[in-house]
């Protein structure tokens, strides 16, 4: 039996092969020799780090775009500015939708969502229920929402042994909030299942990470079958995609009936759905995207701060021109707001690098290519899998000098100021195309108000030692495969700044 399953998967990959082979006016864009049958099989980076394997081998073929191709798959690595520019933002109607996702898209469920929805007219509505709920014009509605969660993280951070861990609690909270209005035991009964969720999907997202993603037929393997504890995964991180989607959702409709729900995502979008039109259809649509929403922005959020906790730590010379800077525009005790902005140049470009160094999805979602295209005198075939590498992106060193070293000052202009001549990183940090976040100005503002304020408040200094020296902090990222980047845990001490902080904290 195991000899005929060969024989014809065998069979089936040559006819594959043969049908997908370029058209003989132009080349493939170059790539790593392609082996009878398997092509790249053993070439497609599977573990940790894949983006960095991606530049490599970008380098080693002197090109920014790559192409491998393995089992039926058409794979497009986009390594520069310039070539996501041309493909995903000039010709968007061709290069915006999602190739297929076996484990995350069809195993676990999330084929349906916003991220993994092909461009079809579920998507285009998914997109419009979030951009009505949260326009960019209107972020507003919810700075009382992200300045009362951030003094939350301001009165737990000096209390906390494990910086990850309080950030996650935090973002957990934050998300819940803004997307379902979920606050105080609301969100704790919930909070668990979003976190555990956004990591089945760092996980499964991992472009490699699980073989059934490049033979789809092993979807159909029984979980008893040795070998198939993805199956068993899948099931598992499946029921918690059910109840993150439809326990929140609920609680939130609970509260609109009730007229006690405050502004989020999901009570917005409720209560502008159109009463003329079927109900069930709109409050599903409603669900797929809050939980898009809570998914992308929970785990996001806490690898970037990490990132910029770690870095202060690092560069307390960067922390000191931070401070000097809040005390020209603040009182004594005072907390930033958004309104703040404007005048503290230095943290915005603090977060800016931060987001640049340390992308929290340095591999993008992959798009998908819909018809045969020609690019730079490459043949692209229709049902290329794209793949933009922002991590590279982030470090080409004619946009960012010296790329590997953390340097905020490189935002700034000769008077301080932010430079609008030097690329914003959330150009690219956020997605591209049709495909960008729409939640991506509330995610920055989360971001700033979080800096801003940690930076007034306190000092982060290393941990001390049993004889009350400074521990030397190290940088250790988690190297094992996952869609995003971010930090091992690591100690610190927030030290605050003054009596006056102190008072204003309540501490």
């Amino acid at each position: 039996m195991a000899y005929e399953i060969a024989t014809l998967l065998v069979l089936l990959l040559t006819i594959i092969y043969s049908i997908r082979r370029p058209s003989r006016r132009y080349s493939l864009p170059p790539g790593p020799k392609k082996l009878p049958i398997v092509e790249n099989l053993f070439d497609i980076p599977n573990g940790g780090f894949v983006w960095v394997e991606y530049a490599k081998m970008c380098q080693i073929y002197d090109s920014d775009i790559i192409h491998l191709s393995a089992l039926g798959n058409s794979i497009i690595v986009l390594n520069s500015a310039k070539t996501v520019s041309d493909l995903l933002e000039n010709r968007s109607s061709i290069y915006s939708s999602r190739p297929p996702a076996v484990m995350l898209g069809e195993l676990m469920g999330w084929r349906f969502s916003t991220v993994l929805r092909p461009a079809d007219n579920s998507w285009k509505a998914q997109r419009r229920i979030m951009n009505q709920a949260m326009p960019p014009n209107d972020t507003e509605r919810f700075h009382p929402k992200l300045l009362s969660l951030t003094h939350d993280l301001l009165q737990a951070l000096p209390h906390s042994n494990n910086v990850m861990n309080s950030l996650q609690a935090w973002a957990a909270n934050l998300i819940l909030d803004v997307t379902y209005g979920l606050s105080g035991e609301a969100a704790a009964i919930y909070s668990h299942l979003g976190v555990a969720a956004t990591k089945s999907i760092a996980i499964a997202g991992t472009p490699g990470a699980f073989y059934v993603d490049q033979i789809p037929i092993l979807k159909y393997i029984p979980e008893w079958f040795p070998g198939a504890s993805f199956k068993r995964k899948a099931r598992e991180w499946s029921d918690i995609r059910t109840r993150m989607t439809e326990n929140t959702f609920n609680a939130t409709k609970e509260q609109v009936t009730m007229g006690t729900a405050t502004p989020s995502l999901t009570s917005v979008a409720l209560e502008h759905m159109d009463r003329k039109q079927e109900l069930t259809k709109q409050e599903e649509l409603i669900k797929l995207a809050s939980v898009t929403a809570y998914a992308g922005g929970s785990d996001t959020t806490v690898a970037v701060l990490g990132a910029f906790i770690l870095a202060m730590l690092i560069h307390p010379d960067v922390q000191d021109i931070a401070h000097r800077e809040i005390r020209k525009v603040l009182g004594p005790g005072d907390l930033p707001s958004f309104s703040d902005e404007l005048w503290l140049p230095c943290v915005t470009a603090i977060v800016r690098e931060t987001l640049r160094l340390h992308p929290v999805a340095p591999l993008a979602f992959p798009h998908e290519l819909i018809q045969d295209d020609i690019y730079e005198g490459y043949f692209l075939p229709k049902n290329s899998i794209i793949m933009p590498n922002i991590w590279s992106i982030l470090r080409n060193e004619q946009d960012y000098p010296e790329p590997d070293l953390f340097n905020p000052s490189r935002f700034l202009d000769a008077d301080g100021k932010i430079d609008p001549t030097v690329k914003d990183p959330a150009t690219a940090v956020f997605g591209f195309g049709r495909r960008v976040c729409p939640g991506k100005h509330i995610g920055f503002a989360s971001l700033w108000i979080a800096v801003a304020s940690i930076l007034t408040c306190y000092s982060i200094e290393p941990e001390l030692d049993e004889s009350g020296k400074p521990v030397k902090p190290r940088a250790e990222w988690y190297s094992g495969p996952s869609l995003f980047n971010h930090p091992l845990p690591f100690k610190c001490r927030f030290v605050p700044r003054s009596k006056d902080v102190e008072l204003s904290l309540g501490i």
